[in-house]
């Protein structure tokens, strides 16, 4: 195993090291040479089977490999511009995350790797691609040009939909069989606390603490039944067959009502903006767009009830905020919860993770939203700390949904 190793290994740091004498030569050669040089794309393509692409900042010219034709599905001899690879190659959707890496490179000066979505050329299907851009800087460390290594990932795409797929199919079995076994010591536990109650409160001395305990008993487990019911419609809810418009006005503001007895108690404002101008959005997943709503409104109610630098002066309010974004849809859920720790922006969307107790002890909120906006909205869920003291959760919705692109 080490044997056929070693000679891979051997040839791999030769061919870095002929990059470099050629980064060398083509430097004291000038910056077009060092760029555009056949060699330097001939050997960087040996090295890969992906595509690779240098666009030189100040001559404003565009040089790809053999391999970025294929991925992109063009004809050989088709003459390239950048701005094609910026726009018109790719899902529109997607052309603020294309713009963003170029934005990145630029300002930091640092590679950038990111995932987006292309239309592949040949037969205009959509494909999944991950693009690794580097920046190329002279001697005062200003950036001469931007090189990059294009590959398709769709296959893989794939594969992690599907496994994601099976994880909620596995995670909707593991509900329906713990709702099974569940149902009835649940029924049972309710029946014997309120038989309990009723016993009591025939007494003639009646202990208080006694009948709050029973009714404790009785609201825990019925919250019990109705998560484990809950979720199991998240898992197993098929999405509709039409498409239909999606009145964010009108579902922002069902949400609010629903929960308007608990934000009266805590004092908590909400606000609700929506332009008039905003355009339709139509989609067969109304359903999940609304548990996705719900999920992360309770997450912001329950961020500033246990919120323990809470400032009895300043308003507690939730913000939902919808524009048009791209050709879909941007929904900001903005609180004043004490905003969240650096350490824990990565683990917040993990299953059953909480830095709080959160309702119900389940810890599956932010996991389940997640997982319906991108599985099936295809979409993104981003969490961020705010200005007005809270987290910002953004979600982006595309109006086209492909979700076996």
């Amino acid at each position: 195993m080490i044997k056929d190793d070693l000679p891979r290994d051997d040839y791999r740091e030769k061919k870095l090291q002929r990059l470099e004498e050629i980064k060398n030569e083509r430097k004291e050669a000038g910056v077009g040479q060092l760029i555009f040089e056949k060699e330097m794309f001939n050997q960087l393509q040996a090295m890969t089977n992906a595509g690779v692409w240098t666009f030189d900042t100040q001559a404003m010219t565009f040089h790809v490999s053999g391999g970025i034709y294929e991925v992109y599905g063009l004809p050989q001899d088709q003459a390239v511009k950048y701005e094609d690879f910026l726009f018109n190659y790719v899902v529109p959707e997607d052309t603020w995350v294309v713009e963003k890496i170029r934005q990145d490179v630029m300002s930091n000066k640092q590679q950038v790797t990111c995932d987006f979505r292309i239309i592949r050329q040949r037969d205009r299907k959509i494909r999944w691609v991950q693009s690794s851009v580097f920046p190329i800087l002279d001697d005062d460390g200003n950036i001469i040009a931007m090189t990059g290594v294009t590959m398709d990932t769709t296959d893989h795409k794939n594969k992690e939909f599907e496994k994601s797929l099976e994880e909620l199919n596995s995670m909707g079995e593991m509900l329906n069989l713990l709702g099974h076994h569940w149902k009835q010591p649940l029924q049972i536990i309710t029946l014997k606390a309120a038989n309990l109650a009723v016993s009591h409160e025939l007494k003639k001395e009646k202990d208080t603490s006694l009948l709050n305990a029973l009714n404790d008993i009785q609201e825990s487990a019925r919250d019990l039944s109705n998560t484990i019911q809950e979720y199991r419609k998240i898992f197993i809810t098929a999405p509709e067959e039409k498409n239909r418009i999606f009145d964010f006005q009108q579902q922002i503001q069902k949400q609010f009502m629903d929960r308007q007895e608990v934000m009266e108690k805590e004092n908590i404002k909400y606000y609700i903006q929506v332009p008039q101008n905003l355009n339709d959005f139509s989609t067969p997943h109304t359903r999940s767009i609304q548990r996705i709503f719900g999920e992360l409104l309770d997450n912001a109610i329950e961020a500033i009830q246990r919120n323990t630098n809470r400032i009895k002066q300043r308003e507690d309010k939730i913000i939902f905020r919808v524009e048009d974004y791209k050709l879909g849809k941007k929904i900001e859920i903005s609180d004043t919860g004490g905003g969240i720790l650096d350490g824990d922006f990565w683990t917040v969307f993990k299953p059953f993770y909480s830095t709080k107790q959160d309702r119900n002890n389940t810890g599956l909120g932010l996991f389940i939203s997640k997982m319906l906006t991108n599985l099936h909205l295809q979409g993104t869920l981003e969490l961020g700390n705010n200005d007005i003291g809270g987290t910002t959760l953004t979600i982006y919705i595309p109006q086209i949904v492909e979700l076996h692109s």
